[in-house]
């Protein structure tokens, strides 16, 4: 079977699946961490996010108190609670709960909240390493990866209205519409080398987006960022990144635009977008940099480093 229709196949029968499965609330979440927490007489507090950046707040705050730090949310919530108690004693329990859950992943932990919670005594605890990047106007820690350039201004539109209009496809819309505005400048990355590309990424896992592998050789304890630099604008080597990248063959493709690197300096001429872990840092220039086992965390008792 071809990749690009074996792929196809897999993603609709996921999505399907999807379809029949017990949508999980606040309250089967909260339920199963208190139960597990009661049962193993491990004293717990619990605290709600009120507005944005306020879970780093509350990390900050729990840092020092506390030995673990239990955390129910996608992505983005799981990013601020990293940079509230990145470099602690603190050790992470991560409990996905959000739209996107791609940290949870790559670290072994199943989407049940029941499952991730027996997670809290029985898991691997593990240091992790983060990245970490500055601009002139901002700082902040990320789990999984840094990018500059077009996907980075998608997540920039991406406003609430959009994405309450369009739903799931919200962002694959906002991809299509800026390739067709997207004004393709030159983004200049200063490493080992001097490289210059369209579109950069910074990553510490291999999974971009979810489920698709953009860094093969990424490993979040090796000291190291996985950089892949795109320096191709033309729309057929668009369309080709694209599908190879849907399909897991684009490091591949990618093979002589793939580094490894502890640091990097990326600039342009131009006003070029940063985000991390999928929330929006600045503007270009950015200083980037491995912080190597800076964060304790709970992954799941069969994951391997």
């Amino acid at each position: 079977m071809p990749p690009l229709l074996r792929w196809t196949i897999d993603k609709l029968r996921r999505r399907l699946a999807g379809l029949f499965k017990h949508r999980i609330t606040e309250d089967d979440v909260i339920e199963e961490v208190k139960k597990k927490c009661e049962k193993d007489r491990i004293e717990l507090d619990i605290e709600f996010t009120k507005y944005p950046k306020h879970a780093i707040k509350l990390a900050k705050a729990a840092r020092d108190k506390y030995d673990l730090i239990i955390a129910a949310g996608g992505d983005g919530t799981i990013n601020e609670v990293i940079n509230g108690m990145a470099n602690s004693k603190a050790t992470l329990v991560i409990i996905p709960f959000g739209s996107t859950n791609v940290l949870a992943c790559e670290l072994g932990i199943p989407n049940n909240p029941e499952e991730a919670a027996e997670l809290i005594t029985k898991g691997k605890k593990i240091k992790m390493d983060l990245g970490y990047a500055e601009t002139s106007k901002e700082s902040r820690y990320f789990s999984m990866m840094l990018g500059a350039g077009p996907f980075a201004q998608v997540i920039k539109d991406m406003t609430p209205k959009f994405k309450k209009r369009w739903g799931r496809f919200a962002y694959p819309f906002g991809i299509i519409k800026l390739l067709f505005r997207y004004k393709w400048h030159e983004i200049y990355v200063k490493h080992k080398i001097d490289s210059t590309g369209y579109f950069v990424i910074m990553a510490n896992i291999k999974y971009y987006a979810g489920e698709y592998e953009i860094a093969d050789k990424a490993n979040i304890s090796d000291g190291l960022l996985d950089l892949v630099v795109i320096n191709r604008k033309n729309i057929w080597d668009i369309i080709v990144l694209i599908f190879s990248f849907a399909i897991g063959k684009l490091n591949k493709y990618l093979r002589k635009e793939y580094y490894q690197t502890k640091e990097a300096d990326i600039y342009s001429h131009h006003k070029i977008q940063i985000q991390v872990d999928g929330e929006v840092l600045g503007i270009a220039p950015v200083n980037v940099k491995i912080i190597p086992k800076a964060l304790n965390v709970i992954a799941g008792s069969q994951y391997v480093i």
